[in-house]
């Protein structure tokens, strides 16, 4: 039975929180406002496509990316494959840091306008609030690493009464990457890291100093299909279930 560790780290968006009707709608906003007109309607079908194509996503800012591609008449297949070279092409001109702020912008002026529209649109994984809350004032430490800003975050978990300090929330106001917030909070400390993303995986995997960090796909998140094929080939990246993630550590694999 593995020993549990002494930091559990998360990543947000696709493991602990499923927002993909509001990634959606903020994602159209923002579009909106860039490069078309706001008050627009989605077209029918875009949102299902959108939604097939968000493992895709790192940032927020690529979000209306995805949506632009798709009303330019790529082919679903092609953005799949190709996105890391499409996105920046997409950009046509603009800066990320510019749409992302965008993004941001269209989330707290919806925050303000209505609240309990806004945090209708996110769904909490099953079972995941519970563990969360077990694990809280254990030996067990929580940590959420995610490139959504913290404040929604903690916007996120207050809805459903769970305080989860300041300090164990690394948003992306921190402006530092996955690898560096493990690598700051792992010294000398048991740590696990869960993530949605494989490539994110993947790439702390080649950093020699985070071979100590157990890694973890989260089989429920926004990945493709061959990429939890993949992952339950690696010889360091485990898959896991939602099923095995709410409960003992001891059942993880």
């Amino acid at each position: 039975m593995p020993d549990a560790p002494d930091i559990l780290a998360l990543d947000f968006d696709g493991v602990v929180c499923d927002g993909l009707a509001e990634y959606f709608e903020s994602a159209w906003r923002t579009y909106t406002q860039l490069w078309a007109s706001p008050g627009a309607v989605a077209p029918g079908g875009l949102a299902e496509r959108f939604f097939a194509l968000r493992p895709v996503v790192e940032s927020g800012w690529e979000m209306p990316l995805v949506i632009k591609a798709l009303l330019a008449g790529e082919k679903d297949a092609t953005i799949a494959a190709r996105w890391g070279d499409l996105a920046p092409e997409l950009l046509d001109g603009l800066e990320r840091a510019d749409v992302g702020a965008r993004l941001d912008r269209v989330r707290d002026d919806w925050i303000a306008d209505d609240r309990a529209g806004w945090l209708g649109r996110h769904r909490f994984y099953p079972g995941v609030l519970a563990r969360l809350r077990a694990l809280s004032g254990g030996p067990t430490r929580v940590v959420i690493i995610t490139t959504k800003e913290g404040r929604f975050v903690r916007e996120l978990f207050a809805q459903h009464g769970l305080d989860v300090p300041a300090g164990q929330i690394h948003g992306k106001e921190s402006r530092r990457p996955k690898a560096d917030v493990l690598r700051a909070l792992k010294t000398g400390l048991r740590t696990w890291f869960v993530e949605d993303r494989f490539k994110t995986l993947e790439g702390i995997k080649t950093q020699g100093d985070l071979d100590d960090v157990r890694l973890f796909l989260a089989g429920w998140g926004y990945n493709f299909p061959a990429e939890r094929r993949a992952a339950q080939r690696d010889g360091r990246i485990s898959l896991v279930s939602l099923e095995d993630f709410v409960g003992d550590f001891g059942a993880w694999p």
